[in-house]
């Protein structure tokens, strides 16, 4: 199930395209952009832009976790969608994108979480 998910967010040249991470996030390519660290703009012309290559593999490595951890795509977004304590009563989604090391800090969270540490 993860891979076939994971594959779906490839584009033919088997990079992370940002436009199907944001349909799979059910969220814009501008937030997207945000969470990558790059313009909307830049996105809509290059969605799998070497760029963003990176930053969107470790979200995708996230999702994976997510999605092996809570047994579902639609669990896996709640999770990230979700307010928590330990994101200062922010979802995990809003501290990717407003903060530059938001996404180091999701991950750091979701491996405590597959290692069995308590939130």
């Amino acid at each position: 199930m993860v891979n076939s998910v994971l594959l779906e967010l490839r584009s033919e040249r088997g990079r992370i395209d940002a436009r199907r991470v944001a349909e799979f996030l059910q969220v814009s390519v501008n937030q997207v952009a945000r969470a990558v660290g790059t313009s909307r703009q830049l996105l809509y012309r290059h969605p799998d832009a070497p760029k963003i290559q990176a930053r969107a593999a470790a979200l995708e490595r996230i999702l994976a976790d997510l999605i092996l951890l809570y047994g579902s795509e639609e669990a896996a977004r709640a999770w990230l969608k979700t307010p928590s304590p330990v994101f200062g009563n922010r979802s995990a989604w809003e501290l990717i994108q407003a903060e530059p090391r938001g996404l180091e800090a999701v991950g750091m969270v979701v491996e405590n979480l597959k290692e069995g540490v308590p939130l």
